[in-house]
């Protein structure tokens, strides 16, 4: 049995909701799961699975860990879990919540492209894909078969609490929680610890939770599909022009490809 779950996807293709999802599994069956805190960037979970859980021989311990960074093959103990979107939607949701230039929105989305082909020749058993349109619109089923492939299976019942906790609602609730915590800490002069925000500038930061790693406009607005209201009409030109990005789209909608990395 399997003691160390890696989340490993590129940036914004739902990496957030899996990585609660598989912790949330195993803190229902009563598993003891780490970190307790969510580390802010991979270094930190990669030095917590060389120090602690790669010798962790107690099977009531869990660790599960979220980087944007590919790994490799043989990764002792571990399984890996991954995530496919539309490049487009990849693009949009990166432009607007990392408050980046289309170029570099672009890129991401391509980087996301680079994922895939890296895990692909990865063995089943190791390595899962889920379908971020699953994740939105099968969402009981997809909470169902990642607890299978963690090796913790729930009921539908469970299954159905868990996607209560983790919907959109109940997300931006936390996290609009977590802004005005943060934002009256500002208005006051609290102190503000390192803990609870993500910081780039003055006019650019987030408040961050702790215990979930939810920041502040990490869900958005749009739907899966609504991508070209994050676009000028030049960008979507680009887009929709774009060779690297219409490949993977062909592929990405073809039977052939959900049943190679969705069975």
């Amino acid at each position: 049995m399997k003691n160390t779950f890696w989340i490993s996807t590129a940036p914004r293709t739902g990496s957030m909701w899996l990585y609660n999802v598989a912790r949330e599994i195993f803190i229902i069956n009563k598993y003891n799961v780490f970190p307790d805190k969510i580390p802010k960037n991979d270094k930190d979970f990669l030095d917590i699975y060389n120090l602690e859980s790669v010798n962790d021989n107690n099977d009531f311990n869990k660790y599960v860990f979220k980087v944007h960074s590919p790994m490799n093959s043989d990764l002792l103990n571990s399984k890996i879990l991954t995530t496919i979107r539309d490049p487009r939607d990849v693009c949009a949701s990166y432009k607007e919540f990392m408050k980046s230039d289309f170029e570099s929105a672009l890129t991401a989305a391509k980087g996301m492209i680079d994922f895939i082909r890296y895990y692909k020749p990865f063995d089943k058993d190791y390595l899962k894909f889920f379908k971020y349109e699953d994740i939105e619109n099968r969402t009981i089923e997809t909470i169902i078969s990642l607890s299978k492939f963690i090796e913790c299976e729930i009921n539908l019942d469970t299954a159905k609490l868990i996607s209560e906790k983790f919907n959109k609602n109940n997300v931006r609730h936390l996290i609009k929680d977590n802004d005005e915590k943060l934002m009256n800490k500002i208005k006051n002069k609290e102190k503000i610890e390192k803990s609870e925000i993500v910081y780039f500038s003055k006019e650019n930061y987030r408040a961050f939770d702790k215990q979930t790693g939810f920041q502040t406009n990490h869900i958005s607005n749009r739907n899966s599909g609504e991508w070209q209201k994050a676009f000028s009409e030049k960008e979507i030109e680009i887009i929709n022009s774009d060779q690297e990005l219409n490949d993977f789209l062909n592929e990405y909608n073809m039977i052939e490809f959900i049943l190679i990395f969705f069975s």
